[in-house]
């Protein structure tokens, strides 16, 4: 069992609210663009 501070608990629930708020579509857009940078980076 993991003990939490109640920081923890409070960075916990907000990154959880912010992922919740994300859309899927958001995501993959993200993943698009990276993968495009990551080609132009490699010789």
């Amino acid at each position: 069992m993991v003990i939490l501070s109640d920081d923890e608990v409070a960075l916990l629930r907000s990154l959880l609210v912010t992922l919740r708020g994300i859309k899927v579509r958001d995501i993959d857009k993200a993943l698009v663009i990276l993968a495009k940078t990551d080609k132009r980076a490699r010789p």
